[in-house]
């Protein structure tokens, strides 16, 4: 069984040099926006974040409701990749018990104060 990568998932090793330089730069590139915490409701999230070997490791702390300037990376990984799976048990044709993944819970998001970005999307 072969699986697909998915786009966002692939190593940056398989890009051409003037590629790298360009997915860098609009990563790099700031954002406005408001931060939300679901879990706990109104709480804070601190996190540390490096997607680049070259960059330095960045170090936040957010508070829900607060507004912050951060890069086009960081937004989207609030954004796409802070959830957790809720499992269920469901029954297949056959009645066998079997658990799937019934929904992803998200535990924060950033929301965007410019119009033209959309950071659930890939790329």
């Amino acid at each position: 069984m072969t699986l697909a990568i998915p786009e966002e998932r692939k190593t940056n090793r398989n890009l051409s040099k003037d590629e790298y330089k360009s997915m860098r730069e609009k990563d790099l590139k700031m954002v406005k926006g408001v931060f939300r915490s679901f879990e706990p409701r109104g709480g804070s999230m601190t996190f540390c974040y490096k997607k680049y070997k070259e960059d330095p490791v960045m170090n936040f702390t957010m508070m829900d409701g607060q507004t912050y300037e951060v890069p086009y990376m960081v937004a989207r990984h609030l954004n796409t990749k802070c959830s957790y799976p809720k499992h269920t048990n469901v029954l297949d044709a056959y009645g066998n018990p079997s658990v799937c993944v019934g929904e992803h819970v998200k535990r924060c998001s950033f929301e965007s104060l410019e119009f033209m970005r959309d950071f659930s999307t890939s790329s």
